[in-house]
């Protein structure tokens, strides 16, 4: 082999692995994005299910409310109140 045929296969070989390394580091970076997203839309998913079970919370809180025999005893004063009355009393 001559020279300029060991320089050309040397210089194929340079840019190859060269254009490897760029390659992956593009690949390398597109995941790094992608994981940090991720990461971002876990975080809210997290936020948003917080709030949900603070809802379903205050909704337990009120329907026990409405279920005690406060809110019936309130029910009955006000219908009193408002001039119902048991016919067979």
């Amino acid at each position: 082999m001559d020279v300029q045929k060991k320089n050309r296969i040397a210089a194929a070989l340079t840019v190859n692995v060269i254009l490897l390394i760029v390659i992956l580091a593009a690949v390398i970076i597109y995941q790094l994005v992608e994981i940090v997203g991720g990461l971002g839309a876990v975080k809210k998913i997290e936020e948003e299910k917080a709030y949900y079970e603070q809802l379903l919370e205050n909704a337990q809180k009120d329907k026990d409310f409405l279920q005690s025999e406060q809110y019936e005893q309130y029910l009955l004063d006000l219908a009193f109140k408002l001039g119902y009355y048991f016919p067979n009393d």
